[in-house]
């Protein structure tokens, strides 16, 4: 039994410090973000992404939207929002109320993928279970 115990405490701990891992990444991302060094904000998203597993990158995705669109690359930003759509359910009310997207980035997305987004949003309705 102890042995059991202590195999279970192991991996909490393990756990507990990848998660951590994660919490640092994302936290350097938002700050490098914040500093408006935007190239290596998305590079350490990229890596959280990479690392983050089965989570809701929801805002992950739009954060890295925002830095792909405020060095211009505005197909890159696009491509980001189509999968926080058709991953994690992003929603035309999330287009007009979301406190993370660009107000700029949001209006330019929303006219670049209007006429596409329906069948992107049942991408997303055909995973939800």
């Amino acid at each position: 039994m102890n042995k059991i115990i202590y195999t279970f405490v192991i991996l909490f701990i393990s756990q507990l410090n990848f998660a951590n891992g994660l919490d640092s990444i994302l936290s350097k991302a938002r700050e490098l973000g914040k500093n408006k060094n935007y190239t290596e904000a998305i590079k350490a998203y990229e890596s959280y992404i990479k690392n983050a597993g089965d989570i809701n990158l929801k805002e992950v995705y739009i954060e890295i939207a925002n830095c792909y669109f405020l060095v211009e690359k505005k197909e890159l930003a696009v491509k980001y929002i189509k999968k926080a759509i058709t991953k994690y359910g992003f929603t035309e009310d999330d287009f007009i109320y979301s406190n993370t997207l660009n107000e700029d980035l949001s209006k330019y997305a929303l006219s670049v993928i209007y006429d596409n987004y329906f069948d992107l949003r049942a991408q997303y309705l055909s995973t939800v279970k």
